[in-house]
């Protein structure tokens, strides 16, 4: 479990010893006090909810006592980035309104700093506020800013580069190039059904060299997924025991050119349980790396940013953020 307190300067745990690490999951947890932070409230206009969320965030916030050195929204994402980069600073609560490819641009800038970061999911997925008992609604999501603790959870590494929730190669990365900003307007959660129906008829298999530290796997496969918390694509969970606390990730990739195959794979995939078929390769792991025959391209929380091969790991505890009360890592 996840280490939780208030809004003190704490040290980073890089290059702890495992060791510590746990012990540090198995420490207490106490609510912040938000009067000892400066908030800053950052949107992103152009999802979802953006503009019509900026408005009410601030004034159910102001309603609260929580006053706002900046309130701002941002229509483009490189505007957004550079003032978060601008507002990181000790002891601040950053609160990020957008979906999860905001969340995981932020969450770079904010790893391993003292500021906490505050989450109003306002995409079409959500799936890093899912993975904190983040609700979608707004009185709910703000009154966890309010009224909530402070927890540290897991990042993952992509070559170099911090993720949130999943690495995605094949069948998910058809269906990402597929989800455009009007598209996801006109047709809200359901557009990842039409991405999939389309993305089932355009995705060729491919053949992925796994290796960690469990070994080497070959497999001719049409999805490779690796996730650093519990859920990925929408509610659906990754293993029975993923979390994003773990210290680990969690790695599987579906066999390619059985039809028995992948229609048991998608029913088992809303139990998590996918990984116990023989036509699934499933590992806990720590890091590795993936090649493929050809090249493929790579989804990192929602967006095609990589090529493979690549190089995957996990930084335990790196990123402070706001959760509920009840979350459990």
């Amino acid at each position: 479990m996840g280490r939780f307190y208030g809004a003190s300067k704490l040290k980073s745990d890089a290059n702890r010893p495992d060791h510590l690490i746990r012990q540090k999951r198995q420490t207490g947890r106490v609510s912040p006090s938000l009067e000892r932070q400066e908030a800053v409230l950052l949107v992103n206009t152009r999802s979802l909810k953006g503009t019509e969320w900026l408005e009410q965030t601030k004034q159910k916030l102001s309603e609260a006592g929580i006053e706002l050195a900046v309130a701002e929204g941002f229509s483009k994402a490189p505007d957004l980035f550079r003032r978060a980069e601008v507002e990181a600073r000790d002891d601040r609560l950053v609160i990020v309104g957008g979906g999860d490819g905001t969340m995981s641009a932020i969450a770079n800038i904010l790893a391993k700093t003292a500021c906490t970061m505050g989450v109003l999911p306002l995409g079409t997925g959500n799936a890093f506020a899912r993975d904190l008992g983040i609700p979608t609604d707004l009185d709910k999501a703000v009154e966890i800013l309010v009224s909530g603790m402070t927890a540290e959870v897991d990042l993952g590494v992509c070559d170099g580069k911090y993720f949130l929730n999943v690495i995605t190669i094949g069948l998910t990365t058809t269906v990402a190039k597929t989800l455009t900003v009007p598209l996801k307007r006109r047709f809200g959660r359901f557009v990842y059904g039409i991405a999939l129906f389309k993305a089932l008829r355009q995705t060729k298999p491919f053949l992925a060299t796994i290796e960690t530290e469990n070994g080497r796997t070959e497999i001719n496969t049409i999805e490779l997924v690796i996730g650093n918390g519990r859920y990925h694509a929408g509610p659906l969970p990754l293993s029975p025991t993923a979390a994003i606390t773990s210290g680990s990730l969690r790695l599987y990739a579906v066999e390619a050119g059985s039809t028995a195959g992948l229609i048991k794979y998608a029913l088992l995939l809303p139990t998590g349980l996918q990984g116990i078929l023989k036509t699934v390769h499933s590992e806990r792991t720590e890091g590795g790396t993936v090649t493929t025959t050809p090249v493929q391209s790579v989804v990192v929380d929602g967006e095609v940013s990589h090529k493979t091969p690549i190089r995957f790991s996990v930084e335990p505890l790196a990123l402070k953020v706001m959760v509920p009360k009840s979350f459990k890592g």
